[in-house]
C-alpha cells in the first residue's frame, strides 16, 4: 500500500529565498530613492495657475444686484478668494482677493465676510477689523477681462497667455 505523504518543506531554501527577496526589496527601495534625489526642481502645482470661465457681464450684474460674490478654493489649500466689481462697464472695474486674513494661517485661519448692511468685509476673528469693498488691504490678485470672460491669477503669477490676450 502506498502512503500519501505531505508537503516537505526545505528550512534553508525558503529561508535563502526570502533573504534574496528582502536583499532585493530594499535595494530596489535604495534604488529609486537614490534616482528620486533630494532636488528643488521638483514643483507640486495643484490646479490651474489662473480662475476663468467666468462670464464678466453676468457676475458684474450679479455683484451689482447681490454684493461681491465669494469663491471656495477647490484645490483644498485654505484659500478662498472674493471678487468685487465697481461701475457700468464689466470689461474694468473688477477687484479679486484672498479672503483669508494676513497673518492667520494653519488652525486659526480667520476670513474677511461681507457685511452688506456697513458695505464693508469684516475679520472673522475680529469684528472691529474692516476692510473697504475692493479689499484693499488683503493680498490682491491680478485679474484681467478677456472677449468677456473675467480671468483671475490664483496662482501667484500672471500666465503668459494673457499678455497674448488669448
Amino acid at each position: 500500500m502506498t502512503v500519501a505523504r505531505g508537503i516537505r518543506i526545505d528550512i534553508r531554501r525558503a529561508i535563502a529565498t526570502m533573504v534574496v527577496g528582502l536583499a532585493a526589496a530594499v535595494g530596489a527601495l535604495v534604488l529609486v530613492l537614490w534616482l528620486a534625489g533630494s532636488t528643488d526642481a521638483i514643483e507640486v502645482k495643484l490646479g490651474d495657475a489662473d480662475f476663468r470661465g467666468i462670464d464678466a457681464a453676468r457676475l458684474s450684474a450679479e455683484i451689482a444686484d447681490n454684493g461681491p460674490v465669494p469663491f471656495p478654493d477647490l484645490a483644498g489649500r485654505k484659500r478662498p478668494i472674493w471678487l468685487t466689481h465697481a461701475g457700468d462697464d464689466p470689461a474694468i472695474g473688477w477687484n479679486a482677493f484672498f479672503a483669508t486674513v494676513p497673518g492667520t494661517e494653519g488652525d486659526r485661519t480667520c476670513l474677511a465676510q461681507w457685511n452688506g448692511d456697513s458695505s464693508v468685509f469684516v475679520d472673522s476673528c475680529d469684528p472691529a477689523a474692516t476692510w473697504p469693498p475692493d479689499g484693499q488691504g488683503l493680498q490682491q490678485l491680478e485679474w484681467q477681462v478677456v472677449g468677456g470672460e473675467l480671468r483671475v491669477a490664483v496662482g501667484g503669477t500672471r500666465p503668459a497667455d494673457w499678455e497674448a490676450g488669448s
